[in-house]
């Protein structure tokens, strides 16, 4: 076994050689601008962190009669607003939100949701009106949605996705606007009365506008220089696939070779008190997802840390080890359960090494290896995850494999 992976992650090393020429050429470079914030329970927050508010699932009817859930929104920044149609400043409201409705008439991707707080009144009927009305201009049909439904499940969606309190004596009363980003967070608020407020939610929108573009600018260009990428071989033996498996995330939700499907995985074993290497590996992991997520590669390729230590790396503990780090755990799942079949998977499906030992620091001893796993669960590269280098070369790795497309 031990041969087998020297040789493993010698033929890795040497294919990664290449690939330094490409460092020069800007693609594992940051592209830094001014941004939004994001918003948690305690307010607005530089840069994401684990506790930022996002809009869950939410399955309401639309003014067509149509279902429109959460999905739909999925790669689109929008405006939240809350209001019914039989409402006395409805006028105030439509006439607010009509500026960068208009604004953005013929971009697709940005939309105006607003949901019905009069659901009783609001019917698709009386929504398809009122959306008519005000989108006779617009370049897209679905710029404007309007969203009704049982009034618990909007009632959840305020209150609990939005963290909006509402006066009980008057709760249909809303003169907040959010703006959501495309994954779903809540990056800037609005007074509804505020001309000034509408104006500054048009310029954010431009910011998130240009965060995305920027992205997609990033991964148009890294695709072209990858189209001479070398081909990355399938190590292991013939045949060889990850097993099946199931862990534990954070918040004690499960994590399974189904939730990883048809994604590019990077893997990796840690624990959470190790006083060595895991922190070296976490910060490499966490500018991994940067770069990805910069380059609009994040929702394709899935990092997955799992603990050595599952006695005491809870789904608490790892919560709070990811909060840290400024994990995106949408993305970054962090591994906890059965000791014995963590290591297993360790030592049988990505030929790592995961033991308990007296003599190693902290009292476990594991690799400090990343595996890239390719969309058909193979074996392509081995790195050295407290090597900056061979992170890079991994990284160019893991998105020639998204987007080339080459199984």
């Amino acid at each position: 076994m031990g041969m087998l992976k020297n040789r493993l992650i010698l033929t890795a090393m040497m294919l990664a050689l290449p690939l330094a020429g490409l460092v020069f050429f800007g693609l594992l470079t940051e592209h830094n601008f001014n941004t939004l914030p994001y918003y948690t329970v305690d307010g607005p927050m530089e840069g994401q962190t684990l506790d930022a508010q996002r809009v869950g699932d939410f399955d309401l009817v639309n003014h067509l009669g149509e279902p429109f859930s959460s999905d739909e929104l999925r790669g689109k920044v929008w405006l939240a607003a809350f209001y019914g149609t039989d409402a006395p400043h409805v006028a105030q409201v439509t006439r607010q939100l009509l500026w960068p409705n208009f604004r953005y008439r013929d971009e697709g991707d940005i939309v105006v949701v607003s949901f019905s707080l009069s659901p009783e009144h609001d019917t698709p009927e009386v929504l398809q009106e009122y959306v008519d009305r005000n989108t006779r201009y617009n370049g897209f049909t679905g710029k404007w949605q309007f969203l009704t439904g049982e009034a618990e499940d909007i009632d959840r969606v305020v209150t609990e996705d939005f963290m909006i309190q509402r006066d009980p004596e008057d709760p249909n009363n809303v003169a907040t606007i959010w703006l959501v980003d495309t994954e779903g967070f809540l990056r800037g608020v609005y007074h509804a009365a505020s001309e000034d407020a509408i104006r500054d939610a048009v310029e954010d929108i431009a910011l998130l506008k240009k965060e995305r573009d920027v992205a997609e600018y990033a991964r148009e260009k890294l695709t072209e220089a990858l189209e001479v990428h070398p081909e990355l071989p399938v190590l292991g033996p013939e045949g060889h696939t990850i097993p099946a498996f199931a862990f534990t995330g954070i918040d004690s939700v499960e994590i399974s070779h189904r939730t990883v499907e048809g994604q590019v995985k990077i893997v990796d074993y840690f624990f959470t008190h190790c006083p060595t290497i895991c922190p070296i590996m976490s910060s490499q992991l966490a500018r991994t997802q940067s770069w990805l997520k910069g380059h609009d590669l994040d929702d394709e390729v899935m990092l997955m840390s799992h603990s050595v230590d599952p006695i005491r790396d809870t789904p608490a503990r790892l919560k709070t080890y990811a909060t840290r780090l400024g994990a995106d755990t949408t993305n970054w799942k962090f591994l906890t359960g059965d000791k014995e079949d963590l290591y297993d998977q360790a030592r049988f499906g990505y030929y790592l090494t995961a033991l308990e030992s007296d003599t190693a620091a902290g009292g476990f001893f594991h690799s400090d290896t990343f595996v890239l796993v390719d969309q058909e669960n193979r074996i392509r590269g081995l790195y050295d995850g407290t090597s900056t280098a061979e992170v890079d070369s991994m990284m160019l790795d893991a998105a020639s494999l998204v987007v080339t497309d080459r199984r």
